[in-house]
């Protein structure tokens, strides 16, 4: 049963690890637009990106992790106690940090479909596309965001679920 088990959590961890290299690389292409010159544009745009930049060094630092995870499992790592509880440490922590962008994901969302409606109001006029393009890739980069959030954090879990499995019971 245990090797049924691990069986179908690398078959999941394989099919979630390939979706999230999909958009991780389509996170890594989006380029930065250059600033529109209307301040308030301008700041949504550098906190989509720094959000999306933020994010993917997150996922770097969890590669890191799951190289543990994936030892553990595959059984090319010794399990300790001390280990396997260090990486749920560290996956917990990582779960806290990507909570606390998901809820500036809703707050960015929220920020960039009010500055898509007002983009006409922009004054001079003649800044109205630029604010307008900068506010459409900004959001993609909210929405690649939101994306690598949900993906990372099913793996997380998985892998807190996992490893948690590995320590003995508690009585």
């Amino acid at each position: 049963m245990k090797s049924l088990t691990c069986f179908l959590f690398l078959v999941f961890f394989t099919v979630v690890c390939v979706s999230g290299q999909t958009t991780k690389e389509e996170a890594k292409k989006l380029a930065r637009p250059a600033d529109c010159g209307v301040s308030q544009y301008d700041d949504f745009k550098n906190s989509s990106f720094n959000l999306l930049s933020e994010l993917l060094k997150t996922d770097t630092n969890y590669e890191k992790i799951k190289v543990d995870v994936s030892g553990y499992i595959e059984g090319e790592k010794e399990v300790t106690i001390d280990g396997v509880k260090g990486d749920i440490s560290r996956l917990k922590s990582l779960k806290g940090s990507l909570e606390s962008m998901d809820e500036r994901v809703a707050s960015l969302t929220t920020d960039g479909n009010d500055l898509l409606e007002n983009a006409t109001k922009v004054k001079p006029v003649t800044k109205v596309k630029a604010a307008t393009d900068n506010t459409k890739e900004s959001l993609k980069a909210v929405d690649l965001s939101k994306k690598m959030i949900d993906e990372i954090s099913g793996q997380v879990e998985e892998d807190i679920k996992s490893l948690t499995g590995l320590l003995p019971k508690e009585e």
